[in-house]
């Protein structure tokens, strides 16, 4: 008689991504989630009875975070990011600018009389002021309490401005062709047109057709220009020699400038006063030549006048690092920053020295030590009618000399001060500070905030007001454009699928949806509390080319339906307002680009309008993950996934041995699925494919687990006692619920068959709520036939538990 054996089946532990009837492979994917870029957005927002061009101009995405400022940058401005995991909390930051025209530049190298203008963000020209002799360029001689456009639609036509300058009666610009324009009074030949009539508008300076103009100074009745091969050249009036011609005689058109006197030196600056012009040099030399009346020349003389360019003196060997004129005298700041040198007429203590009286060569200016202390310098000064101020590194402005009309913006009107009097410009935000100065009347600018005082009798502060009073203290001038009011927008998040739209702006209207707290693109529950004030933060999105600041406002974090916010702070001409945006994903469809775009809520802000757009954020969601793997009934992975079946004992027939490979509690099937919408399925099958076969360990001898009889052996599937369960929420927020989810039927592996190497365990119909997912299969069944008289020992049979997206 035969002994009886026991035969076992038991894991191989060498397999690690395989089991002995329940190893598997999990199959996933990468989680990535993209923010992309690609043109820029313009809205048009009514704010103070003006249309306000606003442009969706940068963003950033951050991590999550619960304070004010947001989390770890995913990625730089306008840059490519990936989120940490599928249905992440993140932040984003998104800049809207408007791109009202602001103030550039200001006049510059001139001595205006009563008007002014400066150069704006579009490199078009405004003036204001007094518009007598036509010499704001408006084509008419109106006069003008704020700025208004010069006139463009004749020989300034498709062209920009690169430089401006204004005399006491006309007005002179370089525009993009290199060229120079003046218009204003004609007397004299200032102009430059090869004659003496008015000009209300913009015309060519007779110049050679070769010229290349770099620099131009108007002074009271003259006209100079430095070329591109540092040659200058002056017209208008020249009887005092302030033209530098060979004769004493004026001109219409521009003459050559006698600079033999300049030796090999290198013109770098040339301005113009009232009779009298000065430059200076690249190697630190200044010269000037005209009336010598009050010394304004600084030749040493004070009567007559001077008819080349001559070398100042009183400056004993210091480099002059720039020049101003004024009036009648004029001022220059010494390489280093550190003194200031003037010379001319004194009457009001405009030359900054305690003597009055004119100074025939330059003098250095009293100012105590306390002012450049601490590493201060002095960047440019600026001669006026019968004052002077100058700007320090630091953005400081000093000014001395008469205050009749208020010049010293200190609130004060007396005779004149001698010494530096420190004027407190109210700027919001930092940045270069330059300074235009006028007869009696001055305007200081720093990234785009232009302050004026003084004189405003006729118009040339800009404030909208002309008034024989004089404006004591810095005034802010409104630009053009205007600002966004506080308040004055009511905005909203909107998002939609790109799907195979080649551009965000070719998507249907009825595509985009509103971000609220409960759609798939919505606000977060994390973080502060909807409507907190943000600040500034080093990581905020970078300032695009063009803006001149950032102005922080909100967090936004709606909650339920509601979905409108609003701009909490003002939003100057040129700034750029910021928000900080906390978002989530709550089911998205997966590998999908989506588009957003800010829009006006029209239902609450009746009146205002976001109506065109030409750059749209575009983030793609990750393709999500698809997983598979058995745990525990806390939720901890279970690492040893062999399935043992029962001990068999050698018959002369077949015999049968079972296994659970699933249980309730300690084994259980769990599919987590944050990738597919369209279904999915789990398959159990024979790691081998069709050459598997059971295999003693440390033997050859087999036997077939996908036989059609007893005699072969076969496995089976039962699910008679197996149940399907959900867990956790969806990524929307819902209740997981097994509604699409079916356990497989009865199932035998069989050769020639469907089910040959592979048995459906669980599938799923295909649900968007599942996104985010966890599904439990339990009680799964193996039956395994053994075939009579097989070898006693241990048999393995490696297997896969795959989950596939449909």
């Amino acid at each position: 008689m035969e002994h009886n054996r026991t035969l076992s089946i038991i894991k191989d532990r060498k397999a690690k991504r395989f089991f002995i009837l329940g190893g598997f492979i999990v199959v996933s994917a990468a989680l990535g989630f993209m923010f992309l870029i690609s043109q820029q957005s313009r809205a048009t927002i009514p704010s103070g009875g003006k249309q306000v061009e606003v442009e969706q101009v940068s963003y950033r995405l951050y991590e999550s975070s619960n304070g004010i400022n947001p989390g770890s940058p995913l990625a730089n401005t306008n840059t490519v990011a990936t989120l940490p995991k599928v249905g992440a909390d993140f932040r984003l930051r998104v800049g809207l600018q408007n791109k009202s025209v602001y103030f550039k530049k200001l006049a510059e190298y001139g001595s205006g009389y009563e008007h002014n203008c400066a150069i704006m963000s579009d490199d078009s020209v405004y003036c204001w002021g007094n518009g007598q002799y036509g010499v704001l360029g408006t084509n008419s001689t109106t006069s003008s309490t704020v700025p208004v456009p010069v006139y463009t639609q004749d020989v300034l036509n498709g062209k920009t401005i690169k430089q401006i300058t204004t005399g006491y009666y006309h007005t002179c610009v370089i525009a993009s062709d290199d060229k120079d324009y003046c218009w204003g009074y004609g007397l004299a030949g200032r102009l430059g047109d090869n004659g003496i009539v008015q000009r209300n508008a913009p015309y060519p300076v007779r110049e050679f057709a070769t010229t290349v103009v770099s620099q131009i100074a108007a002074g009271n009745e003259h006209t100079c220009s430095l070329n591109s091969e540092r040659k200058l050249y002056c017209w208008g009036r020249g009887v005092n020699g302030e033209l530098g011609r060979d004769v004493l005689l004026g001109s219409t058109t521009p003459t050559a400038v006698n600079m033999n006197n300049f030796g090999t030196e290198s013109v770098k600056q040339v301005v113009a006063g009232d009779k009298f012009t000065c430059a200076s040099t690249v190697e630190g030399t200044a010269f000037c030549w005209g009336s010598n009346i009050t010394g304004r020349t600084g030749v040493g003389l004070a009567a007559g006048r001077t008819q080349y360019p001559t070398e100042v003196k009183g400056f004993n060997g210091k480099k002059v690092e720039s020049i101003s004129a004024g009036d009648s005298h004029a001022c220059a700041v010494i390489f280093g920053g550190q003194e200031v040198y003037c010379w001319g007429k004194n009457t009001k203590g405009q030359l900054g020295v305690t003597a009055m009286g004119y100074r025939n060569i330059a003098s250095r200016v009293s100012f105590g030590s306390s002012i450049l202390s601490g590493g201060k310098t002095v960047k440019n000064v600026y001669a006026g009618g019968e004052f002077t101020c100058m700007v320090l590194n630091t953005g400081e402005i000093y000014c001395w000399g008469a205050n009749s009309k208020g010049q010293m913006g200190n609130g004060s009107i007396t005779g004149y001060l001698p010494a530096p009097v420190k004027v407190n410009v109210p700027f919001t935000s930092s940045g270069e500070t330059s300074m235009y100065a006028g007869k009696d009347f001055l305007c200081a600018l720093r990234t785009g905030e232009m302050y004026c005082w003084g004189n405003n009798n006729k118009g040339q502060i800009g404030n909208g007001q002309s008034s024989n009073s004089p404006v004591m203290r810095p005034a802010l001038i409104a630009p053009p454009g205007g600002a966004v009011e506080s308040s004055s927008m009511k905005l909203r998040v909107e998002y939609a699928k790109k799907g195979s739209t080649a551009t965000c702006s070719a998507v249907s209207s009825s595509d985009w949806q509103v971000v609220t707290g409960v759609s798939k693109l919505a606000y977060s529950a994390s973080g502060p509390a909807d409507g907190t004030n943000i600040n500034s933060n080093s990581t905020d999105p970078e300032l695009p080319a063009g803006a001149i600041a950032s102005r922080p406002q909100s967090l936004v974090r709606k909650s339920g339906v509601a979905g409108t916010f609003t701009n909490a702070q003002k939003i100057s001409a040129g700034e750029v307002g910021v928000w900080d945006l906390a978002l989530v994903d709550k089911g998205l469809d997966r590998n999908e680009n989506y588009c957003v775009r800010v829009a006006t809520d029209t239902t609450v802000a009746p009146g205002s309008s976001i109506d065109s757009y030409t750059m749209y954020p575009e983030f793609k969601t990750a393709p999500g993950s698809l997983d598979i793997r058995f745990r525990d009934n806390a939720g901890a992975t279970i690492t040893d996934t062999g399935t043992k079946f029962g001990n068999s004992t050698i018959s002369n027939s077949s015999v049968a041995t079972s296994a659970l490979l699933s249980n309730s509690s300690s084994k259980q099937i769990e599919v987590t699925n944050t990738q597919t919408s369209s279904g999915w399925s789990v398959v159990l099958s024979a790691s081998d494919g069709a050459t598997a076969k059971w295999k003693r360990t440390g033997g050859t001898e087999s036997y077939m687990f996908n036989g059609t009889n007893g005699d072969q052996g076969f496995l089976s599937v039962n699910f008679g006692a197996s149940s399907v369960l959900a867990s956790g929420s969806s990524l929307s927020g819902s209740t997981c619920q097994i509604s699409g989810i079916s356990k497989g039927v009865d199932s035998q592996f069989k050769v020639g068959t469907a089910t040959a190497n592979g048995v459906t365990l669980m599938s799923s119909s295909g649900s968007t709520n599942q996104l985010g997912c966890a599904f439990l299969l339990r009680n799964v069944r193996l039956n395994q036939t053994i075939p009579a008289y097989q070898k006693p020992g241990t048999y393995e049979l490696p297997m896969t538990l795959t989950v596939t997206a449909q």
